[in-house]
């Protein structure tokens, strides 16, 4: 890193759909962004405390710990509580989405949703550009 420079935002996937996951890392580390990659919730815990990442790509629909009892555990860990959570469902609908938002989603997508889709909301969230 050069003197001056900033870290290159952090992004923890977790998504338990191999080919989804590997997707969504490939696009965003050939975009300069730093990738973790999980594939159930405990694995998601472990990692988001570990690594502290800048954002979250969070499924809903996960093996060992669904994505909503993830997120309430990052809201409720001091550590965690302020970083961006963007969950991610094939789940669609008010039910899905007030359920992620009471829970504590910075913002709720649906799938399918393409890799660039996603970069633009983080992009917002996140109140960077690429330069």
């Amino acid at each position: 890193m050069i003197a001056g420079e900033e870290p290159p935002i952090s992004i923890l996937i977790v998504e338990d759909a191999d080919d989804t996951r590997e997707m969504y890392a490939e696009f965003f580390i050939s975009q300069g962004f730093e990738v973790h990659t999980a594939k159930d919730g405990l694995e998601a815990l472990a990692l988001a405390k570990e690594r502290r990442p800048s954002l979250v790509l969070l499924d809903v629909a996960l093996p060992k710990l669904d994505g909503l009892s993830v997120l309430r555990k990052m809201r409720a860990d001091k550590k965690l509580a302020d970083t961006p959570v963007l969950t991610i469902s094939a789940f669609s609908g008010s039910e899905y989405s007030k359920g992620a938002e009471q829970s504590g989603a910075t913002r709720v997508l649906s799938k399918p949703c393409l890799p660039d889709e996603v970069l633009k909301v983080i992009r917002e969230v996140m109140g960077k550009r690429k330069k």
